[in-house]
């Protein structure tokens, strides 16, 4: 018996509370037009202001790309120096999907221009790191001084990994 009643409790709680639903809803129906429009308007007026709010609150509190977001809307704010370019150039090649895996170059800027070097697996890395790099908003012009690495016969060098970090 009391099994019963411990499956059939969810049930019986969703029942009563559409119950109290349509119950509430009726008497609400049977109100004058005056007082259900000044409660709807209300809950209308709060719901938007609750709602403004949250996207306020979104938008300062978000991280850097809020922070890129808030410079954006909000007068622009001043170029970054090209330590900051540089240190925002870094961040994007090393967590791009397309990049974050390949060796991470060095990354060097000059009034908004970025030099890449280093060494990378194949052409392929090389053009994405440059492709990635060039999508930086402040970026100006990058020069891709990234090597191809190889083996002495002039093909791509293919590395092998023992597993613990070492190749």
């Amino acid at each position: 018996m009391i099994l019963l009643r411990i499956i059939f409790f969810p049930v019986k709680l969703v029942f009563g509370l559409m119950g109290f639903t349509l119950k509430l809803g009726y008497k609400a129906g049977t109100l004058p037009f005056k007082a259900t429009a000044k409660t709807a308007g209300a809950v209308g007026l709060k719901g938007f202001l609750f709602f403004g709010l949250g996207v306020a609150a979104g938008v300062f509190l978000a991280p850097s790309s809020g922070a890129d977001l808030r410079r954006r809307l909000f007068g622009g704010g001043a170029p970054l120096s090209d330590n900051e370019l540089a240190e925002k150039v870094g961040f994007e090649l090393s967590h791009a999907p397309r990049t974050w895996h390949l060796p991470q170059p060095e990354v060097a800027v000059v009034a908004g221009r970025v030099e890449l070097s280093g060494n990378v697996p194949h052409e392929a890395g090389r053009e994405e790191l440059e492709r990635v790099a060039a999508a930086v908003p402040g970026v100006a012009a990058v020069e891709n001084k990234l090597t191809v690495e190889t083996d002495g016969n002039g093909s791509p060098e293919v590395e092998t990994s023992s597993g613990n970090g070492e190749s």
